[in-house]
C-alpha cells in the first residue's frame, strides 16, 4: 500500500511573497498527482491540524523561509532547521507553532516523516496579489522538488 503523503501549502495570498505556498497549491491543483497524495492550502494555519498531520506517513510543508540565504534561494529543510525568528522576533503565526505541533506528535509517537520546502522571500510586506519576479520564477523548481519527494 502506498504511503499517505500530505502537502501542506502555507501562504497569505494578499502579501507579495508570503503568497508563495498559496501559488504552489494552485499549481499543484493542475497536476495529476498519485491517489495517495493530498494537497491542502491552509493559509497560515498549518499548526491547527495536528490530527490531519498525524494521519499521514509523510508531510511536505511548503512556505517561505527567512534563512540567511539570498532572496530566491530554494530551500529544503528538516524541522530542526526551520527558522522560527524573523529579525530577532518569533514567527508565532507559523513556524514556531508548527514546530510545537510536530513536537507534540513526536512525544505521542504520531509524527510522520516531515520536510519543509520553499524559498527565501524578497518582500513579505507589500500588500499585493503578486509574487516578486525573483520568487515567481522559482515555482517550477519547487514543484520539481515536491514531485521528487513524492517519488521517494
Amino acid at each position: 500500500m502506498a504511503k499517505k503523503i500530505l502537502i501542506v501549502c502555507c501562504g497569505y495570498p494578499y502579501q507579495s511573497d508570503r503568497r508563495f505556498g498559496y501559488e504552489i497549491a494552485k499549481k499543484l491543483e493542475t497536476i495529476q498527482l498519485p491517489e495517495n497524495v493530498e494537497v491542502m492550502e491552509v493559509g497560515e494555519s498549518a499548526c491547527m491540524m495536528p490530527s490531519t498531520i498525524a494521519e499521514a506517513d509523510k508531510v511536505i510543508f511548503i512556505d517561505t523561509f527567512q534563512t540567511k540565504d539570498s532572496p530566491g534561494t530554494v530551500v529544503r529543510l528538516k524541522t530542526s532547521e526551520v527558522p522560527v525568528t524573523i529579525d530577532g522576533l518569533t514567527d508565532i503565526p507559523k513556524h514556531h507553532l508548527v514546530r510545537e505541533c510536530l513536537h507534540g506528535l513526536i512525544v505521542t509517537g504520531q509524527c510522520p516523516d516531515v520536510i519543509f520546502i520553499g524559498v527565501v522571500p524578497k518582500d513579505i510586506e507589500t500588500e499585493t496579489h503578486q509574487l516578486t519576479p525573483e520568487i515567481e520564477k522559482k515555482i517550477p523548481d519547487v514543484i520539481d522538488m515536491i514531485l521528487a519527494e513524492i517519488d521517494k
